[in-house]
């Protein structure tokens, strides 16, 4: 019983740590708070590593939001593409992270692994580095990532702008070019590659008032030229018959 109580103790003090970390504003810290107390007192075992997953999904989706949201924004990708500044596709890309949790010294990717997820680096450090340099020489450095950072954009560009069918489909994935090993124990959150496709699939959900009626009116245009055309088909035909 001393040792339950121990443990629980060491958790809950890793969570408030966490908490404290992530700056979460005071209704956030109070919901979050409320939530791990209710499952203490249900006897469930509540750590880092189960609290955001077992949220409530509201709560879930505000934790997601506050710390993912940034660093979405920040992606040059996403600035090159104007998507920065979509709010509700950024909105659907934070709720659909997964929460990933790895321990020191752990390879995340290894170089000529297929890149089926984005990784946003938020608690921890990581290594990437590649055994050559693309000229047939060793690499000399690795690349330091930290709180903020990320891995595997390339992958959003392979669904943003795919130049065949089995891209398209995600039949095919790009390959890394580079290793990603953790070198302290590390917090990330994915976005694997099937999740973003489907969203971004979904765009017209996405888009705002202005802009769906604009689509809306392109849709109507087309619709009635192409109704024109063939109304205008149909009377030639009719002429000539009549011939």
């Amino acid at each position: 019983m001393k040792m339950r109580s121990s443990q629980r103790q060491k958790q809950h003090k890793g969570m408030i740590s966490w908490i404290s970390q992530k700056k979460f504003d005071s209704t956030e810290k109070s919901l979050i708070m409320e939530n791990i107390n209710q499952r203490y007192e249900e006897g469930e075992d509540v750590n880092v590593e189960n609290l955001v997953p077992d949220l409530p999904k509201d709560l879930q989706t505000k934790v997601k939001r506050h710390i993912c949201l940034q660093i979405l924004k920040n992606l040059k990708i996403m600035k090159d593409n104007g998507l920065d500044k979509r709010t509700q596709l950024l909105h659907k890309i934070c709720d659909s992270l997964q929460l990933k949790f790895y321990n020191e010294h752990c390879y995340i990717v290894k170089e000529g692994d297929p890149i089926d997820a984005l990784f946003l680096i938020t608690n921890g450090i990581v290594w990437t580095y590649s055994s050559n340099n693309g000229e047939g020489s060793d690499s000399r450095h690795a690349e330091r990532l930290e709180k903020g950072q990320h891995f595997g954009e390339k992958l959003l560009e392979w669904v943003l702008k795919p130049t065949s069918d089995d891209m398209r489909n995600l039949s095919i994935l790009p390959v890394s070019s580079k290793t990603l090993k953790t070198h302290t124990k590390v917090e990330a959150f994915a976005l694997m590659a099937h999740d973003f496709k489907k969203i971004m699939e979904s765009k017209f959900s996405l888009l705002g008032p202005e802009e769906l009626q604009s689509k809306a009116a392109i849709r109507v245009q087309r619709s009635w030229r192409q109704h024109r055309a063939k109304t205008y088909d149909d009377v030639v035909l009719d002429r000539a018959a009549s011939l």
